[in-house]
């Protein structure tokens, strides 16, 4: 059973990215975390709201960490084709955003007002994973050397992002097309642009 701590985390951080940061109350976490509201039993925990924004922001930063080792381990997935290799780790991708859903949307409409907090995620979230993806496309045995491999990654992280976006906003992407055939089309695309045919050049 989660922690009195990690309940009042994992609601703050739901609130927060339903109602924004000013829009919710001490109270309101309490309540929502299972302890009495009002009674303070809140600050056993934390100082104060900006504390445990802080704090939720780091933990769900962490919980990123398993993506990067999936694609920081020069073994995974190493026996699938090339596209079958963009598509896994598109999929493993967008399970991230889904899971880190609350900081995405609080970054998207509240964070700015945290520079501290904005700029702790551009680096040990977003640029943490942009670099290690980088690396593992570099990395491929069987692409064109001498890529833009940073620009490359960040289109290909774009693609996955606008799926979520479009998931959060709508529902349902307004094309119609679900995850299976967009991600499926994504690989497809980024790897006949990435196989380096005989000639040394994308085939």
């Amino acid at each position: 059973m989660p922690s009195a701590r990690d309940r009042v985390l994992s609601a703050a951080m739901r609130l927060f990215a339903e109602r924004g940061f000013a829009g919710t109350t001490i109270t309101e976490i309490e309540q929502a975390a299972g302890l009495s509201p009002g009674a303070g039993g809140i600050y056993r925990h934390f100082p104060s709201k900006l504390a445990i924004l802080e704090a939720g922001v780091a933990g769900q930063i962490a919980s990123g960490a398993d993506f990067v080792s999936m694609i920081s381990d020069p073994s995974a997935l190493a026996r699938l084709p090339l596209p079958e290799r963009l598509l896994a780790v598109a999929r493993a991708g967008l399970r991230r955003l889904e899971q880190e859903g609350d900081l995405n949307r609080l970054v998207m409409r509240d964070l700015s007002r945290f520079p501290h907090l904005l700029d702790q995620v551009g680096r040990d979230d977003i640029g943490r994973v942009f670099r290690a993806f980088a690396s593992w496309l570099a990395d491929q045995p069987d692409v064109a050397p001498d890529r833009d491999w940073e620009a490359i990654a960040m289109v290909l992280m774009g693609a996955v992002t606008h799926f979520w976006m479009m998931h959060e906003i709508f529902g349902d992407h307004p094309a119609g097309i679900d995850e299976d055939r967009y991600l499926a089309a994504a690989a497809d695309l980024a790897a006949a642009l990435l196989i380096e045919n005989e000639g040394g050049c994308p085939g």
